[in-house]
């Protein structure tokens, strides 16, 4: 039975301890790929459709750093001998004994992206929208997921790190709970500011981000359902190429381990592996996830 996910393995935690002077401003877009939606909380009534509403912050449509903070680093950490930090809802008795911190010794995320009593190396600013239109879509019933079920499970272990496939604009899927989304195309700019980086920390967060193009995140509300697919740009047009070779490098320097682990993940989130078909449909039938 297929699913709209798939997992990239575990990799060991391994302490990271090189320390870094690198600073600088990466000016980026965002260009939507299948409609987003970021909820403010809040609801509102257009054509006898309740709807909840898309984050504004005075009165602009808006993708806070703090949602593309938790996407980058949660790719990142896929493709790096990363810990898995406390606070996320796991049973550590499931958790992989290579993935068992030492908590005097932080790793490559944590140095980066920052932990407990540790602050991030990498702040990630709100992201305007720029160009584009909203629309009021109507979604299916996206059920939590129970990360005891067996799918998540290998040899009574967590297999790894969930990522939700791509999917093209006509699969995704509609329903009757209605939100407000960023149409396909829409465009948002932000910046993603570094100070004190290694080089392999900067290399990470490049390719992370996807500014070689081998990759495309996913953001915000209904990625089980195929919206949320994004691409990253650099907006500068005399940067783009160091942050593509960056990127490349990463890549290229990286161990055979670290390298397959990206491999399986551009399967996942490549958008030119976007799916054709809705793997909700089966004989005819909706499933839900």
């Amino acid at each position: 039975m297929s699913k709209p996910y798939s997992f990239v393995p575990f990799l060991d935690y391994k302490p990271y301890n090189e320390d870094g002077n690198l600073e600088g401003i990466i000016k980026l877009k965002i260009k939507v790929l299948t409609p987003v939606h970021i909820s403010s909380g809040k609801i509102d009534e257009h054509n006898g459709k309740i709807y909840k509403k898309f984050l504004r912050i005075n009165g602009e449509v808006t993708i806070p750093g703090s949602s593309i903070k938790g996407c980058v680093r949660s790719i990142a950490e896929a493709i790096s001998y990363s810990c898995y930090q406390p606070g996320k809802q796991v049973r550590y008795n499931k958790l992989p004994n290579n993935k068992t911190n030492d908590s005097s010794k932080d790793c490559i995320i944590c140095k980066t992206f920052g932990s407990m009593g540790r602050k991030s190396k990498v702040i990630f600013s709100d992201f305007k929208m720029t160009k584009g239109s909203m629309d009021i879509i109507g979604l299916p019933n996206l059920y939590a997921p129970h990360i005891e079920e067996k799918l998540y499970l290998l040899n009574g272990k967590y297999k790894g790190y969930k990522f939700y496939y791509h999917g093209i604009s006509s699969i995704c899927e509609k329903g009757t709970i209605f939100f407000e989304f960023a149409k396909e195309g829409a465009e948002f700019e932000g910046e993603v500011y570094y100070n004190g980086l290694t080089q392999k920390q900067l290399k990470l967060l490049c390719y992370s981000l996807g500014l070689n193009g081998d990759i495309q995140p996913k953001i915000g509300y209904g990625k089980p359902a195929y919206y949320g697919s994004v691409k990253f740009l650099v907006r500068d047009s005399d940067e783009q190429d160091k942050y593509k070779k960056y990127a490349n490098q990463y890549y290229n320097e990286s161990d055979a381990n670290i390298r397959k682990n990206i491999d399986r993940l551009k399967t996942i989130l490549s958008y030119n592996n976007a799916k054709r078909v809705s793997d909700w449909t089966q004989n005819g039938n909706i499933r839900t996830y």
